[in-house]
């Protein structure tokens, strides 16, 4: 780092004195000797030049590890919003403000959801799986969930990744060297997040009203993922029940997903897009 210099002028009237400051030293030899001062009056105040330089670099240095700090901290507040992964772009405007519950089951959903908000926030760590119907409002609320989460404080790292985009970006890496998803890339991002929503969760199979298994590269992806989160907080979403799961993926896999689960169950609640269609 650049040290600020004496300049030849000071901007203001200075006189030497006859004293001298002794607190700068050197050493030659080996032995440490004492570096004599002169100081002077400057603004009708006796000073050392040298201890008032360095007060102004101690600042100086100060007021760019605090701008550092600031930037570090931001960068980790932005990851959600540049570096999630989304097939519909209109959740980044999802909170829990916007969620209209209007059901019993939508309207405890809601409140769940708040109350493990408010569990996180004093350092609780399980994992959470929003399950059920199509179209319910899961992808919502979590990203709503990281939202609130997001706010919190500038250490917190919090993203929300499509599984299905996931595995479809990785896939075009085989052909595409010059694209940075790879499998490695997305095995760094996930499993360093303090906070992650793995979204919509069998759709990358195109399996939700079948039995078909996932693909072992699929399998390996989300394994590494989840092996790798076992001490952070993993959200799920997924139309299957947990039958579905069990039958469509690794035992070991849908395990670290359940770890000490929290449920929020969707079991009445209607296909919301659907609702807004002009018939």
């Amino acid at each position: 780092m650049e040290r600020i210099k004496l300049p030849k002028k000071w901007p203001f009237d200075t006189i030497l004195t006859s004293n001298y400051c002794k607190e700068h030293t050197y050493i030659k030899d080996g032995v440490e000797h004492v570096k004599l001062c002169q100081m002077m009056m400057v603004d009708g105040i006796e000073c050392c030049p040298k201890c008032v330089l360095n007060k102004i670099n101690m600042q100086f240095e100060a007021d760019i590890l605090q701008k550092y700090m600031h930037n570090f901290k931001r960068s980790n507040y932005n990851i959600l919003f540049k570096k999630s992964i989304l097939l519909d772009k209109t959740i980044l405007n999802a909170t829990f403000d916007t969620y209209k519950a209007e059901t019993t089951e939508e309207k405890s959903n809601k409140l769940l959801c708040l109350q493990i908000v408010e569990r996180f926030k004093n350092g609780q760590i399980f994992n959470v799986l929003l399950q059920g119907n199509q179209g319910a409002g899961k992808s919502h609320l979590a990203y709503s969930l990281l939202r609130k989460l997001n706010d919190v404080g500038e250490d917190v790292t919090c993203l929300f990744v499509s599984v299905e985009e996931m595995m479809r970006l990785i896939k075009e890496t085989f052909n595409n060297k010059e694209s940075k998803y790879t499998e490695q890339y997305f095995l760094d991002l996930l499993s360093s997040v303090d906070y992650l929503v793995l979204d919509d969760i069998g759709a990358e199979t195109g399996a939700i009203d079948t039995s078909k298994i996932a693909t072992d590269f699929v399998q390996r992806v989300l394994y590494a993922v989840t092996n790798s989160r076992q001490d952070k907080v993993t959200i799920s979403t997924t139309n299957l029940d947990s039958n579905k799961l069990f039958t469509m993926y690794d035992k070991k896999l849908i395990s670290r997903l359940l770890k000490n689960p929290k449920y929020v169950l969707f079991k009445e609640t209607t296909d919301k897009r659907m609702l807004s269609l002009p018939f």
